[in-house]
């Protein structure tokens, strides 16, 4: 797999300070097999569809043709093209449902993180550039820094946010072992982030951090800094009767199904003669 890596900024234009957007984040559906849960994706779908100031991260993983073991399988089984064409086909298809269903999102989707189960086309494209294409958004690789720009109309001022999104690993089965592998990606190598986010392993959950950071408003002083370390969840039943799959072999835990919301807004600072904006973020689980 190609691990591609991204630095994207975007800027979002708000009315007032009072303004605040809700940002879903959302992966792992697997809606093309008999494990997703569609009632519960179609009851997110329409959450998503009614929240005033909505945008959205698709993490990646949205249908399940091919993992990738299967796609090194299928790289080196010399089948012929009209086989790999049919695959095409079929994989099409699924992108095109998925698509239809996440309509809606479309200008709002912020950016496409690409999963492991992301079909390269025989044309070279991959299916998580075509959702990207069809959804009028960005392509963020597998990793990806992100930074989201709050313009204020006739303030004169903004605010920025920082996020680190990766699709990720899944290692361990405790709780803590699925956080500490988002922890990893800000001890390791984005240490200045508001948001990181991984998909992957299943989990949901949003964890807030205090950091300590030389800031100069007045003078030099440490200043707090929040930071969200965050899972964003699935769509996929993982014990289902009469059904198997990995999580039953490797005895896995159920997982809390549905998106990750964050939402941001302004937190306004006036001291000591400065008047200094900063992100206001909040995890709605």
């Amino acid at each position: 797999m190609e691990c591609l890596y991204k630095f994207v900024q975007k800027t979002i234009e708000l009315e007032s300070l009072s303004d605040k957007i809700k940002i879903f984040f959302f992966g792992d559906v697997h809606r093309d097999t008999a494990g997703c849960d569609v009632d519960r994706w179609k009851e997110f779908l329409k959450e998503a569809k009614e929240t005033p100031n909505a945008y959205f991260f698709y993490m990646g993983d949205g249908n399940d043709f091919a993992s990738t073991k299967e796609k090194a399988i299928i790289d080196k089984s010399g089948l012929h093209d009209t086989t790999r064409a049919k695959f095409d086909m079929i994989a099409e298809k699924d992108i095109r449902r998925f698509c239809t269903e996440i309509s809606f999102m479309k200008g709002r989707m912020l950016g496409v993180i690409e999963g492991n189960h992301s079909l390269i086309f025989m044309n070279g494209q991959k299916s998580d550039e075509i959702i990207a294409d069809r959804l009028q958004s960005e392509f963020l690789g597998w990793l990806c820094a992100y930074t989201l720009t709050f313009k204020f109309k006739n303030t004169g001022k903004s605010i920025s946010v920082h996020f680190t999104l990766c699709h990720g690993g899944a290692w361990g089965k405790r709780a803590g072992s699925s956080i500490n592998q988002v922890e990893d990606l800000k001890l390791q190598i984005f240490g200045g982030q508001d948001i990181y986010v991984m998909a992957h392993d299943h989990n949901r959950g949003a964890w807030p951090t205090i950091t300590l950071l030389p800031t100069k408003d007045s003078g030099w002083h440490m200043k707090e800094k929040q930071q969200w370390l965050c899972r964003s969840g699935t769509f996929k039943r993982g014990y289902t009767p009469n059904t198997s799959g990995y999580e039953i072999g490797r005895l896995l835990r159920p997982s809390d199904m549905g998106a990750l919301c964050m939402e941001v807004g302004v937190r306004r600072s006036r001291t000591d003669g400065s008047d200094v904006l900063y992100p206001k973020i909040k995890a709605i689980i």
